[in-house]
């Protein structure tokens, strides 16, 4: 984790957010109470018969159990402090300022502003209700907080896709293809078999996952033996996989209730919005514990500048010792033999570089597997790219067409149909006609090279080399 102060302050900010997890739904689940108090008497007695007060309460218990959840996802050294270091200054200047001072009465109290990000106009830190803010500040710190909540509340819903037995369907369509065909292209030869085809084992082969998520694909390809690295930028997700990758010790340790926190579309509030899903459905210790499959890492970033173009010309030191790959020092020309995207094409602005980078990255005849569809996420957004790009959205055929003129032969091409993070049985359905394919590196081709005569001037073809 870099210690520049522009990105501790971001990752104190997701860590506020998570904190305010409880706050913010509770604040949201009261709406709905005090909408169902505001009816005549006879329309509550009629709700009350079906159960709404009940469900209400209920629904207050389970966000109260997330929160726990999440207060102990986040209890980690590192992460734990971040939030005590900051609670510690807003103390720090709330008492510096003398209470009989007017002007500082006027303003807020000390803890007003402890929840970062609460449901009502409130904002981080400082900033919450100084007699100098804008209702526009307001919004926007109102907008802020929206979208920080909406991003654990999908946090909590992957835990099911990626860790729980509610979301094996989709894993199972996702997932199950990609690892076939990487065990396909690498395949475990017996003993029996002529010794001469065996180039390598699969713990020599390294795979990387892009947009990894909470790490599922990735940790299930280290099962299989290969050396497995997941790359993610989202500090949501990053905290989650943290977690359950590194801080669980037994399958169904912990139950979250990911589906409360929007009443429609349900079939039932004891099965569908009220259901409750134990995590992690196998524990990452017993699968790869005790020396048990290949190698696995995850990586934090951004997929381009961790990978892009900056890092393929690193030269490594003389002498490399064993942690130096650990410092970021990696060059990543041709050092992958397996690329795996999965739901993360469509996250590019310009999908171009996402393949020339992984075309980069794999050494000659590697193999990239993809599976996603294309909604892409910064479709008719309004900001452009640190480096001033705007999106590009294109269509498969014209993908699959780029692909091939970077560098790649497409096989296997198939639509697979499939949910992401859905809510099981609902009366909605988002369902994607996602497009699978495995395509391979073309290699480069040998350059000629013209022999010298032997008169000992060269030959005008001579390339030098």
């Amino acid at each position: 984790m870099s210690s520049s102060t522009e990105e501790r302050d971001h990752w104190r900010s997701v860590i506020r957010a998570f904190d305010g997890y409880m706050r913010y739904h509770l604040s949201a689940n009261h709406a709905r109470r005090m909408a169902f108090l505001s009816l005549p008497k006879e329309s509550k007695e009629m709700f009350d018969g079906i159960g709404y007060r009940d469900k209400l309460d209920a629904v207050d218990e389970g966000i109260r159990r997330n929160a726990e959840f999440i207060e102990e996802m986040i209890a980690t050294p590192v992460f734990a402090d971040m939030l005590e270091a900051e609670e510690s200054e807003q103390r720090r200047l709330s008492t510096s300022q003398s209470p009989q001072d007017p002007t500082s009465h006027s303003h807020s109290h000390p803890h007003a502003h402890a929840d970062p990000a609460p449901a009502h106009n409130h904002s981080d830190g400082t900033k919450g209700h100084s007699h100098g803010s804008s209702s526009s500040d307001s919004k926007r710190a109102q907008g802020e907080a929206d979208l920080a909540q909406d991003k654990i509340r999908s946090t909590l819903r992957s835990f099911v896709r990626d860790w729980a037995i509610q979301g094996r369907k989709e894993r199972m369509a996702c997932y199950d293809p990609c690892l076939e065909a990487l065990e396909k292209h690498f395949p475990v030869l017996s003993q029996e078999e002529d010794e001469s085809r065996i180039e390598r084992d699969r713990g020599s082969v390294r795979v990387l996952v892009p947009g990894c998520g909470l790490g599922r694909l990735a940790m299930e390809i280290a099962a299989r033996g290969f050396a497995s690295q997941g790359n993610e930028f989202s500090s949501y997700m990053l905290i989650a996989s943290d977690w359950v990758l590194n801080h669980t010790t037994h399958r169904h340790s912990h139950t979250i209730y990911p589906y409360l926190h929007s009443f429609s579309n349900h079939l039932s509030t004891m099965h569908n919005l009220l259901l409750r899903v134990q995590i992690p459905d196998v524990c990452p210790s017993d699968v790869l514990g005790s020396g048990k499959g290949g190698a696995f890492s995850l990586v934090a970033g951004d997929f381009e500048e961790v990978y892009g173009p900056s890092s393929w010309d690193i030269t490594p030191p003389r002498e490399q010792d064993e942690g130096w790959e650990d410092e970021g020092r990696v060059n990543q020309r041709g050092r992958w033999g397996a690329v795996v995207t999965c739901f993360f094409l469509d996250c590019a602005r310009n999908v171009l570089n996402y393949l020339r980078i992984i075309h980069t990255i794999l050494e000659d005849n590697g193999v990239w597997i993809n599976i996603g569809p294309l909604l892409w996420h910064f479709e008719n957004s309004p900001t452009a790219s640190p480096t001033g790009e705007g999106s590009i959205e294109l269509s498969l055929d014209e993908v699959k067409e780029l692909a091939r003129r970077v560098g790649f032969d497409l096989k296997e091409e198939r639509m697979i149909r499939t949910t992401y993070t859905g809510i099981p049985d609902g009366m909605l359905k988002h369902e994607y006609n996602a497009a699978f394919w495995v395509a391979t590196k073309r290699s480069a081709p040998t350059p000629a090279v013209s022999v010298p005569s032997g008169n000992g001037d060269d030959d005008e073809g001579d390339l030098g080399f």
